[in-house]
């Protein structure tokens, strides 16, 4: 009987905590080392510096680029500037190309 009562205890303690380690999951996690890693790269290339790029990062060193450039080649460096740092294991790019200065010189 003491068994039962510490197993269902031990499940009304876990559950809770599993369920919050599913949501921050969710959320996008950033490992800070990463993270900060990845941004300083970012910031110290003076051809992406100026362009709002967003860095999320797990801690398996998996990295997701996200934000504006504004051309491809743009974005292929930080994707090259993202891999060259260490402990970074893959990097997942969603950068999109901002055409918002293109329209306004037309």
């Amino acid at each position: 009987m003491k068994f039962c009562q510490y197993a269902v205890l031990l499940l009304m303690v876990c559950l809770p905590l599993h369920a919050y380690a599913e949501n921050e999951a969710a959320k996008g996690y950033c490992d800070n080392t990463i993270c900060s890693k990845v941004r300083s790269a970012l910031e110290r290339d003076s051809t992406l510096k100026p362009f709002d790029i967003q860095v999320q990062s797990d801690d398996l060193g998996a990295v997701h680029l996200s934000g504006t450039a504004k051309s491809q080649a743009e974005v292929s460096q930080a994707v090259i500037v993202a891999r060259s740092v260490s402990g970074v294991m893959s990097v997942q790019n969603d950068i999109v190309i901002d055409s918002a200065d293109d329209t306004k010189k037309r």
